[in-house]
């Protein structure tokens, strides 16, 4: 019964308005009140690498992202505050933020698969200050190794990121090589053997077979 209403709801509304005189006129008007389109990109997400799918929802709208794209959805992997707005049919506009962190993988790099000849490697997987899980329990950044096998090693950094690598090592073992003791006799000959059949030999004598004769005092050495 007062002079203005406040209304929300779509319908025809109609007054009437009578004077201090008793006089009586009255009108009408329909109100149409579209919803606003609902619009919910979720809450703020952290992610290690990847793409994260950002949906508008309503389909059929118009888009404008502060992205530039006008899609109704995007995938992002950059860190940073995504907002969107939608305009549906109606004209009716809503419009949500959503803050993505998108944090790198920690970067492990073995390297190459290696093959050498006896002693150790060392194996380092870079990322100081993360946490390490070795397959061979160790929980280290470097760990030394004497044996053939395949090795890898878990990352996982301050922000709990994980990233892994794996590497193969070949170390075959030193020919054994045991010319015997120093050796002293009256005249004749020495037969020097350097065992290791069907490899390569360098005598400092220059031959190249596997055992030598010699009858002349002197040091000799062998190179399998």
């Amino acid at each position: 019964t007062t002079q203005s209403i406040v209304v929300d709801s779509s319908a025809n509304y109609w007054v009437k308005v009578t004077d201090g005189n008793g006089c009586e006129a009255s009108d009408t008007i329909g109100v149409t009140i579209y919803s606003l389109p609902i619009v919910d990109l979720g809450s703020d997400t952290e992610q290690c690498g990847g793409t994260v799918t950002l949906d508008a929802q309503n389909s059929g709208s118009i888009f404008e992202w502060n992205t530039t794209a006008t899609t109704q959805r995007i995938e992002v992997d950059s860190t940073a505050d995504y907002w969107v707005r939608v305009t549906d049919g109606n004209g009716c506009e809503s419009r949500d933020t959503i803050g993505v962190v998108v944090y790198n993988l920690p970067t492990v790099k073995l390297g190459l698969d290696t093959t050498q000849c006896g002693g150790t490697i060392s194996l380092n997987a870079q990322n100081t200050g993360s946490s390490y899980e070795w397959n061979t329990s160790a929980t280290t950044q470097t760990i030394e190794t004497d044996t053939t096998g395949e090795y890898w090693v878990k990352v996982t950094d301050g922000n709990g990121c994980q990233s892994s690598d794996s590497i193969q090592v070949t170390i075959h073992s030193l020919p054994t090589i045991d010319l015997g003791q120093d050796t002293a006799q009256c005249a004749g000959q020495v037969t020097l053997d350097a065992q290791n059949i069907g490899s390569n030999y360098e005598w400092n004598t220059t031959d190249t077979t596997q055992s030598i004769v010699v009858d002349s005092s002197a040091n000799y050495w062998v190179k399998v």
